[in-house]
């Protein structure tokens, strides 16, 4: 029975404390809240609006839906870092380069918009960069009203240096003559040059900037995992993002994975985190904090008989844990996310399945660990890992299709996988450790279902494991509304490749949604055991 429970290629993300966000007003909100003072806060780092050629949602509209009907708490506006430009409302205007159209139109409208009716959330600007020889990935530059202006230069020769949609020409002349005294060299062509990318963030914005890899396993030619280290190596406190839970969920091919890809997803989830053992595991068994998080890429929902995305918050959540912050402390800064989301206490789902997630470790002592933490233990020291979980009654799927009407029944949560894998050392480049792929110790080491767990007088549904500590691990959960075995969705408790959806039947749109809200799934974070000699 059921329970129904309550450096390669990188997306750029330009965090501006100046535009400032604040806490959800939702009761979930306040029911999800740690014993330490903090708040968990909802959001999407991976939007796009009609500033990119290639979306064509306005501005308004993303923001409206983002935050009135979907309930989230922050977004960052991730817009292509290209030369073709539009203004926030799907206009041409030329073709503008990314910063361009990032200080005439977004960064203005955004304030504007903040001002009127959203002082109470955390908006800030991103783009997505083509990396050179490889795909998207993001990262934030995080400034205040006080170094907005270092935080835009910084943004202007970025793109300048690491771009490789522009050409020279298109560039202000003045920028070029003073960046070519000052020896700044152009390096938009190899692998290299990406790595060159984040180990000039590192160098420059090692606490105040984060990296994103965006939907990593599209095409089987983006990255190789070497690629991934490389990448990682030159900058570990910036590139500590994988988009795991990818968007453009409502497209033919479920995640805009098409008939070049990779392989697709599975459920919904880029193969990189859905396989256990697969290429996540195996970043995590070397001990490298990669977290994963769950996005919309949105572009637009629907326009004429195409489908892309859903909007941000509509199916695709963020939760991240904020420490130290109130309802009082409205708004908090964009660094404050960012020191928020550094701690890896985060955690993802698809189609609400579920609102509220604990998941603590703790030993013989009364200090318990969460997600991105590490438990400290003794070798034959018993501990006890917690999951408590809880979904809403309702999620947003529409009976009809852009009918607006967001009340469908949730189907909740049938059952929950613990996963456990061993941590080694870091793998060295030219080692044969450094091209592996998989971690071979990673495995479900207990599966719950409604039979597991108990559920109290307000819903939660609570279940416990308990081992004895042997080894440094690390413990993550997936959890999904589908059953073990449902012909091809799920063999064994796997996810399979998500069906594609023929654009051309008459019922595409419908089709889209029936596939999507019958395959559910939410990620947790790792939480680490380590023993000590």
């Amino acid at each position: 029975m059921k329970f129904k429970t309550g450096v390669s290629l990188v997306a750029l993300a330009i965090v501006g404390s100046l535009l400032v966000g604040c806490n959800s007003d939702n009761k979930q909100d306040d029911e999800q809240t740690n014993a330490s003072s903090g708040v968990w806060l909802k959001g999407d780092i991976h939007v796009h609006t009609a500033v990119s050629q290639d979306a064509r949602s306005p501005l308004s509209d993303v923001l409206d839906k983002a935050f009135n009907s979907f309930g989230l708490d922050y977004v960052s506006i991730s817009n292509h870092m290209r030369n073709n430009s539009q203004d926030n409302d799907d206009n041409d205007v030329g073709g503008l380069l990314y910063n361009e159209a990032l200080t005439r139109y977004e960064l203005p409208a955004v304030a504007a918009l903040r001002a009127e009716q959203y002082a109470n959330k955390l908006i800030f600007s991103s783009f997505e960069w083509d990396m050179p020889t490889h795909e998207h990935y993001g990262i934030g530059i995080v400034w205040d009203e006080a170094t907005q202006a270092q935080g835009l230069a910084a943004v202007k020769e970025f793109e300048y240096r690491f771009s490789n949609k522009n050409e020279l020409s298109d560039f202000d002349a003045a920028d070029v003559s003073r960046w070519e005294t000052a020896g700044v060299l152009r390096q938009n062509q190899t692998h290299q040059d990406g790595v060159a990318a984040l180990a000039w963030l590192e160098q420059n914005f090692p606490h105040s900037s984060f990296g994103m890899l965006n939907h990593p396993r599209r095409y089987g030619s983006s990255y190789t995992i070497e690629d991934i280290r490389d990448l990682n190596n030159a900058a570990p406190d910036v590139f500590f993002l994988i988009e795991g839970m990818v968007g453009n969920q409502f497209n033919g091919h479920r995640g805009d994975y098409a008939g070049s890809s990779f392989d697709g997803v599975y459920g919904g989830v880029d193969p990189a985190v859905a396989q256990v053992g697969g290429w996540w595991d195996a970043l995590l068994g070397e001990g490298r904090k990669i977290w994963n998080v769950a996005n919309s890429d949105h572009h637009f929902k629907t326009r004429d008989s195409n489908a892309s995305g859903y909007y941000p918050g509509e199916y695709a959540k963020t939760f991240t844990w904020v420490e130290g912050v109130t309802e009082q402390d409205k708004p908090i800064s964009a660094q404050k996310l960012l020191d928020a989301m550094h701690t890896g206490n985060m955690w993802g789902t698809y189609g609400d399945l579920i609102d509220v997630l604990d998941f603590t470790a703790a030993g013989n002592s009364d200090n318990a660990i969460t997600m991105g933490q590490t438990l400290t233990t003794k070798a034959g020291e018993q501990v006890t890992i917690t999951i408590r979980f809880k979904s809403p009654d309702t999620n947003n799927r529409e009976a009809v299709v852009n009918n607006e009407i967001y009340d469908a029944a949730n189907p909740g949560v049938d059952h929950v996988d613990l996963i456990v894998g061993d941590v080694g050392t870091l793998a060295q480049p030219g080692s044969s450790e450094y091209s592996n792929q998989t971690n071979a110790s990673a495995h479900v080491v207990r599966s719950f279902s409604a039979d597991d767990w108990t559920v109290d007088s307000e819903g939660y549904a609570s279940m416990s494991y308990t081992f004895t500590a042997a080894k440094h691990q690390y413990f993550r959960l997936r959890g999904t509304n589908l059953a073990y075995n449902v012909t091809g969705v799920t063999a064994n408790g796997e996810p399979q490749r998500s069906a594609d959806v023929d654009g051309t039947d008459a019922n595409y749109f419908e089709l889209l949604n029936e596939r999507n809200y019958a395959d559910l799934w939410f990620y947790s974070n790792p939480l680490y055991v380590e023993v000590q000699p």
